[in-house]
């Protein structure tokens, strides 16, 4: 399988600092047990540890990103040699002015090519890691520079206090929704501001349609319900933090433990899936993220034929549609069902209210 199709796609730094697919409703998608080997998209790692809270056999984190991959090795050594606590302080979710000291610690635990990359970038690790993505930027322009424009902090606050579901209603309709937001929205988050801030444009060539008028409609809807209110990616995007009493699912005291019981069950593995595939052809679980938007139709075939090919009977695909609906059970409905009441149970509850499509498949 050819890498053509990422050809113009710079991997000299963060793309992600962070996870933007909900852990929780692909941990319920796919059911895994401890017979579970597991195949997932590394991007910064955040879902592979939460994989691993559930104690399958094994977790293989793919990525054609080198600096991903010491991204995930550098959380993956913190996680096994911090507390909680120091975790959290480590990568940025609490303030620090001790992470250069921390790192100094656990740097001997990572293999020589991490620790070279680290060691010339101290001040990512200052900064806190989970704010150092280009994608996490983006939205670091977007809070200190475009939401003041439009909303004051006291608006944005209200937005997360707790309400009924016609208060919620009520608060987005009058106060939030303005002809000033929703020119400002449209314009940051359309296709080219996003392509040069936040996404790399070759992520985005074979998108059809409006950007700005797929992400203002989600927006929108998710806005308006009860759920908004406790959704830690939407706090990050207008707070640029996460707040501690709702975390993504790998940062949460309760997993915690499991996580680091189990990291030696997770693999990191530099190229594509078929390289993966190579080394580890029966894969019952994938999670695959939204890696069916980068390609065009017939590579996105072609991908999903070889992961059929070589994945254990039964196997279940997990993945998101961003802008581009790709189903794998429509392609190959011969050896593919669409666990469609799996799928639109789980999506009502995603947080990840910024995609299209939650799909699960499973292999026939």
């Amino acid at each position: 399988m050819s890498e053509k199709h990422l050809d113009k796609v710079s991997f000299e730094f963060i793309r992600y600092a962070n996870c933007w697919e909900d852990a929780d409703v692909l941990l319920e998608g796919l059911n895994l047990n401890s017979k579970s080997k597991v195949m997932s998209i590394a991007s910064a790692g955040d879902n592979c540890f939460s994989l691993l809270s559930k104690s399958p056999k094994q977790v293989i984190a793919v990525d054609i990103s080198s600096v991903q991959l010491f991204l995930v090795e550098l959380k993956k050594v913190a996680i096994q040699r911090l507390e909680h606590g120091e975790f959290l302080e480590f990568i940025g979710v609490r303030k620090s002015n001790k992470r250069r000291s921390i790192f100094a610690l656990i740097k001997s635990d990572l293999s020589q090519t991490c620790k070279k990359y680290w060691d010339t970038q101290i001040e990512q690790i200052e900064n806190g890691l989970i704010h150092q993505g280009k994608f996490e930027q983006y939205f670091q322009l977007f809070k200190n520079k475009v939401l003041p424009t439009v909303h004051n902090r006291a608006i944005v606050a209200q937005l997360f206090e707790p309400k009924t579901a016609a208060a919620q209603l009520k608060f987005h309709n009058e106060e939030w929704h303005t002809s000033e937001w929703e020119k400002m929205y449209r314009q940051f988050f359309g296709i080219e501001m996003m392509g040069t801030h936040g996404r790399d444009p070759e992520f985005l060539k074979h998108v059809e349609g409006s950007v700005p008028d797929l992400i203002l409609n989600r927006e929108m809807e998710h806005l308006r319900k009860e759920m908004c209110q406790r959704n830690y990616f939407l706090y990050y995007i207008l707070y640029n933090q996460f707040k501690e009493d709702f975390l993504p699912h790998y940062l949460r005291a309760e997993n915690y433990t499991k996580i680091k019981n189990n990291l030696d069950r997770l693999e990191l593995h530099h190229g594509l899936l078929d390289s993966a595939l190579d080394k580890h052809p029966d894969c019952t679980h994938f999670n695959l993220s939204d890696i069916f938007e980068y390609m065009d139709p017939e590579l996105f075939r072609a991908v999903s034929k070889d992961m059929i090919d070589r994945s254990a009977d039964g196997a279940i695909f997990a993945y998101w549609n961003l802008m581009i609906s790709r189903f794998i059970s429509t392609e190959f409905s011969d050896q593919v069902n669409y666990l469609k009441a799996t799928s639109e149970l789980l999506k009502e509850k995603d947080l990840g209210y910024f995609y299209g499509n939650l799909i699960f498949d499973q292999k026939k």
